[in-house]
């Protein structure tokens, strides 16, 4: 019976069509990127451990990839370009789907009839600012996408010298430029302009520039608290801990003289959009 079963165990993977082939291993390397993001060297061994686990033949692999460089290629082109990945999300889209302002249509809702002074205005984007925050901070602290696509973005550059290895990095070029940083662009301005009554200080700076320095701050503040999380406990003896800095909340007084609790990452993503916006 043993015998029986890995007989028929190989002879559905060789009627494996490519295209199934394929998939299986953009889902393992998809996981392994998640798993391991930077370790992504794809060395011999390495790359045995993703044949074994998409459960494929290693001769139907090197059919469709004639090298590891090839497949790493192909990997990384999958999951951080257009196309998505093989398990069916989109990396770009999840980075724009956990942004700051996700959530503020519901927002603005709730402060409906508050929005038609400055005051009003002044008021909502506090609040989302503050609950924005709280959220994109929460979502990409935590293994997510977003996590995923920073990993892979960041190990773009390190693998150029790899056959065709820097049509990885033009990719990345490519979607952090025209779908991540464009699509927050248009949805901020949009947003600014006619829920917040915000208009650039400086004709000359865009809302792009805007995207790449408010994400910034936000993603510093959660690089720092993963690497908190990430460490054991007794590791941090300052006071506060490097987790408290990056992750505690600290009273704030907004506009309206009521205190509120706020994320340190929140306040200076208040202070950046005040730095390059003002009140029309």
């Amino acid at each position: 019976m043993p015998g029986n079963a890995r007989g028929n165990v190989v002879a559905r993977r060789r009627r494996m069509s490519a295209a199934e082939v394929r998939s299986l291993m953009i889902d393992a390397g998809r996981q392994s990127v998640w798993n391991a993001g930077l370790t992504l060297d794809l060395n011999d061994s390495h790359f045995d451990d993703l044949i074994r686990n998409a459960a494929v033949p290693r001769s139907s692999v090197f059919r469709i990839w004639q090298t590891k460089a090839d497949y790493l290629v192909d990997l990384f082109e999958t999951l951080g370009g257009a196309s998505g990945g093989a398990g069916g999300s989109l990396f770009p889209d999840q980075v724009v789907k956990t942004e700051v302002f996700a959530g503020a249509d519901k927002l603005i809702e709730k402060f409906e009839g508050d929005a038609n002074t400055s005051e009003g205005r002044r008021a909502l984007l506090e609040e989302a600012v503050r609950t924005g925050v709280a959220s994109y901070q929460a979502v990409i602290a935590a293994p997510s996408e977003w996590q995923t696509y920073a990993q892979m973005m960041i190990s773009s550059p390190m693998l150029t010298d790899l056959p065709d290895g820097l049509r990885i990095a033009d990719t990345h070029v490519q979607t952090e430029r025209s779908t991540v940083i464009a699509q927050l662009a248009e949805r901020y301005q949009a947003i600014f302009e006619n829920a917040f009554g915000l208009k650039p200080r400086n004709p000359q700076v865009q809302y792009e520039h805007f995207v790449i320095a408010g994400a910034s701050v936000v993603e510093g503040f959660a690089a720092r608290l993963i690497l908190a999380k990430a460490a054991n406990q007794d590791a941090d003896t300052a006071t506060p801990t490097l987790e408290n800095l990056a992750g505690q909340t600290v009273p704030f007084v907004g506009a309206d003289g009521k205190e509120r609790q706020w994320l340190p990452a929140a306040i200076a993503y208040l202070g950046v959009i005040d730095a390059y916006f003002e009140a029309k």
